[in-house]
């Protein structure tokens, strides 16, 4: 457990990990004189309720300074020159980094994927899901350090790193047979859109699926923006997988051909089939190192399917280093309590693992799904630079997903993903 407490405190500390010792995490008075800043414990750690439903925050939470606290009170006092906090910052931050919560809920406040609700969520039902509260902690420990006279490296007011990731789903919507008949049944009444069809059957530049010429020329505004393609390589046929394309054929190696050469990067869309049989990451992975040629250290979920803290130690055991999958479904903000990447913590051994995670903040579809948020263009872009806003405040990754299909006439009505991503592009380009 201290590798873990470890871990947060220098994890609180960005740029100032060389005050860590000035912090301590204890309850034994003898000790307070070591530190600068006491944090005092919850008995969210004790061996007799972890893992329990009886570990869980109790709502409504607390605050110190405005800011939301998990596990312990907003009593500070002084004792001694050694400033002592109630509030239990560190097991606060545990519990969101680590995806705790989902940890003891295996079953319940999940969708019909099995993936955890985020309107179920603490972070939602606490109203904090818009506010990455564990990096307003980083801002509330050196705003202490600082009062004790340390000279506190400020972090820079601006984005981290920015990610335009993409997840191609589909290539083509009327390049197969299937394609052709199933759209010309569903737009037999329409002369153009059957001349289309027809004419996606000749050419792949002509199916509205194949938007990434347009994804790349809006990447590129932004001057300093990492565009980072997911790929499918499912190795079953299960329904929720389809379409599945040929990564060894013409038209998928045309379009990694156009992508590589646009310098961008590539990762694995681990299928959705492997949330349930996660014994097939590895031969998913081997699978596109094959076709592209090009060693994969990159994951996100199919559906953002990650279902237990086992998902994550198999992706390590596929040698996966970094994985994007960390956004709700149904709801955008800060699934992990955090702007910045962090490294999984297992909560099942409480150990710090290998596998860096890096926070979905925002999934096209979360915005305008009926299902989901249904927002209309301007309340989901006021909604998107809010977010962006607090990812900018705080030095953290803007980790963005539009799908290459949500360009297409056949699925962006009227537009409104189109123009919204690229009032978004604007907004980064800033």
């Amino acid at each position: 457990m201290n590798e873990v407490i470890d871990y947060i405190i220098n994890f609180l500390l960005p740029n100032n990990e060389t005050l860590a010792n000035r912090i301590g995490y204890t309850a034994d008075v003898s000790q307070f004189a070591n530190y600068d800043i006491v944090i005092i414990p919850s008995s969210f750690f004790n061996d007799n309720i972890y893992g329990s439903l009886e570990s869980e925050p109790q709502l409504p939470l607390a605050t110190i300074e405005d800011v939301p606290i998990l596990f312990g009170s907003s009593e500070i006092k002084q004792d001694n020159g050694t400033t002592i906090v109630y509030a239990d910052i560190i097991a606060s931050t545990y519990f969101l980094i680590s995806r705790y919560e989902e940890y003891i809920h295996p079953t319940d406040n999940r969708d019909i994927h099995g993936r955890y609700i985020g309107t179920k969520s603490i972070p939602y039902r606490a109203n904090f899901i818009h506010r990455p509260i564990v990096d307003e902690y980083t801002d509330l420990l050196l705003k202490w350090l600082k009062e004790k006279g340390h000279q506190i490296i400020p972090l820079p007011q601006d984005y981290q790193k920015i990610y335009l990731t993409h997840d191609i789903d589909c290539i083509s919507y009327y390049r197969s047979i299937r394609g052709l008949l199933g759209g010309l049944k569903r737009n037999f009444s329409s002369i153009r859109k059957c001349k289309q069809i027809f004419q996606s059957l000749l050419k792949l530049e002509n199916d509205p699926a194949y938007t990434f010429p347009y994804i790349l020329e809006q990447d590129r505004r932004t001057g300093n923006a990492t565009s980072l393609f997911f790929i499918k390589s499912a190795v079953t046929k299960h329904p929720l997988d389809r379409p599945a394309y040929k990564l060894n054929g013409n038209d998928f190696q045309k379009i990694y051909s156009l992508l590589k050469k646009a310098n961008c990067q590539f990762g694995l869309h681990t299928s959705y089939y492997a949330g349930d049989h996660t014994s097939i990451i590895s031969e998913e992975k081997q699978r596109l190192e094959n076709a592209i040629k090009t060693s994969i250290q990159y994951n996100r979920w199919h559906f953002l399917r990650t279902l237990s803290a086992d998902d994550f130690t198999k992706l390590i055991e596929a040698d996966l280093s970094d994985d994007f999958t960390m956004g709700y479904a149904d709801i955008v903000g800060f699934r992990l309590g955090t702007s910045r990447p962090v490294q999984c913590i297992n909560p099942a051994t409480r150990k710090v693992t290998p596998l860096k995670l890096h926070p979905l903040v925002v999934m096209d579809c979360t915005l305008s799904n009926p299902n989901y948020m249904n927002l209309n263009k301007d309340k989901a872009l006021c909604k998107t630079l809010e977010l962006l806003h607090q990812i900018k405040r705080h030095h953290g990754e803007a980790v963005l997903l539009w799908h290459n299909t949500i360009f297409s006439e056949v699925e962006d009505i009227e537009h409104y993903h189109t123009e919204l991503y690229n009032s978004i592009i604007e907004e980064l380009s800033k």
